[in-house]
């Protein structure tokens, strides 16, 4: 298993010179998990492909150091990652808002097909975990089964997740299994605070080292494309343009604006603030927000059965009505996040906002009183960008009249499952294969044509 600091790389630069040219097929920008899983199916598709007697030239690039970390100078992802705690990221088969708001966008087809592509996501997304992690201990470790609970505090909230669960439970397969906790049984789940008294279990969700899973994604693609697949970290993506003659895609990179020229562009790049050169966003004004997610490794009293330093145990992962905290026991702490919704472009407001998730921790496993404020503004912390979009799906695909440049954005927060899936139809939206039936429904979903009204439609 490669360390972040030795995946292989093949960066041309210390010996380029500014008008040096690079020719690929594929070039995808971003190597968080949804680049890096565009590319891992791109490999697939072509060692599936028997009629293919070369390899795709494909290459990634990332401004951050390695694969999956979304520690780019100046524009960290929603990723970004700890030292001290793993990049645990939920794997979650539900939407970015409550039924009823995802139902008045889309319809209750168009919600129940999300949730079949967030099935398909999960599902693919442990089957390629199981793959790359090749040992029971690894996959154990850094991928853990223990499902997820939607959880409320107050009568209010029981009154809305009671409707929420009776709204899912029409919309998901029965084989989905999800179950209606009342406060009996929240009292009885290990690891879960006594400030909650209702929630909806869904025993198919996991959490994810996102981080490591990203790199071992890069990882298999470098080793197995035999040469063919490029990573190049550290390297920032100043414009990309569509050429007049339409086959190739011109992206210029670095302050040097050296040029790499493409068939295909995959733009997997999060949060969007990456270009300097915004020409290739205006198209998407309006469709996305990007804004700041928070990260806290907050020390607290571990449940009673488990050592409290026992750096194996992790729990469930809990989330509240109405998305605010997210969190779970990893590494002998508590691991929370929260998403203010706020743009982020405005400046980030990480000591007070951090604070504040750590202080919130800790009332709600009875350690308010353990901490000064000194202790608790020195919790390990990050700040990082995920995207918002205006209909709660991702944004995906090709426009009408620019079929080189594909996107594969949007994850609304929540939304691993669901990029993982997207990212699986890359090979058929770049015309290496055919989109099979179910594909092509969810593509009518979350395909960026569906914002008919775009000038470039």
């Amino acid at each position: 298993m490669y360390k972040s600091s030795e995946i292989p790389v093949n960066s041309p630069f210390p010996h380029a010179s500014k008008e040096t040219e690079y020719e690929y097929d594929v070039v995808i920008v971003g190597a968080g998990v949804a680049g890096c899983s565009a590319a891992y199916h791109l490999l697939t598709q072509q060692q599936g492909n028997e009629a293919s007697t070369t390899g795709l030239r494909l290459l990634v690039v990332d401004a951050g150091p390695a694969p999956g970390e979304g520690l780019a100078p100046h524009i960290r992802s929603g990723t970004a990652t700890m030292e001290v705690a793993p990049c645990v990221k939920m794997m979650v088969q539900l939407f970015a808002g409550s039924c009823d708001d995802f139902v008045r966008h889309h319809g209750r087809e168009g919600a129940k097909r999300y949730l079949d592509a967030t099935r398909e996501g999960l599902i693919l997304q442990k089957r390629i975990a199981g793959k790359l992690w090749s040992t029971e201990k690894d996959y154990r470790t850094h991928l853990k089964e223990l499902g997820s609970y939607y959880v409320g505090s107050n009568e209010r909230d029981e009154i809305e997740l009671k409707r929420e669960f009776e709204i899912l439970s029409l919309l998901m397969e029965d084989d989905d299994g999800i179950e209606w906790c009342d406060a009996n049984r929240l009292s009885s789940v290990e690891g879960m605070s006594k400030d909650f008294h209702s929630g909806i279990y869904f025993p198919r969700d996991a959490v994810i080292d996102s981080s490591l899973y990203a790199k071992i994604l890069m990882e298999h693609v470098l080793k197995e494309s035999g040469g063919s697949a490029e990573f190049w970290p550290n390297t920032t993506v100043q414009s990309i343009d569509r050429q007049s003659s339409d086959e190739t895609v011109s992206i210029k990179i670095d302050k040097e604006h050296r040029t790499i020229t493409a068939k295909h562009v995959v733009v997997a790049t999060g949060a969007l603030r990456m270009f300097q050169q915004q020409q290739e966003y205006e198209r998407l004004n309006g469709l996305m927000k990007p804004c700041y997610s928070y990260l806290v490794h907050v020390p607290t009293t571990t449940p009673s059965e488990v050592d409290a330093y026992n750096e194996d145990y992790c729990s469930s992962n809990f989330f509240t009505w109405g998305y605010t905290h997210d969190w779970c026991y990893t590494n002998g702490k508590i691991r929370v996040s929260g998403e203010d919704h706020f743009s982020a472009y405005k400046a980030p407001k990480e000591e007070e906002r951090c604070n504040r998730l750590s202080r919130w921790t800790l009332e709600r496993y009875g350690c308010a009183d353990s901490y000064t404020e000194e202790e608790v503004s020195s919790f390990p912390r990050q700040y990082g960008l995920y995207s918002e979009t205006v209909d709660m799906v991702p944004i995906v695909g090709t426009f009408l009249k620019d079929k080189n440049i594909c996107y594969l954005l949007g994850c609304n927060a929540w939304g691993q499952t669901i990029l993982s899936y997207c990212a699986s139809l890359v090979p058929a939206l770049l015309g290496y294969q055919e989109l099979t039936e179910s594909q092509q429904d969810v593509l009518n979903l979350v395909s960026i044509r569906r914002f008919s009204r775009l000038p470039t439609n």
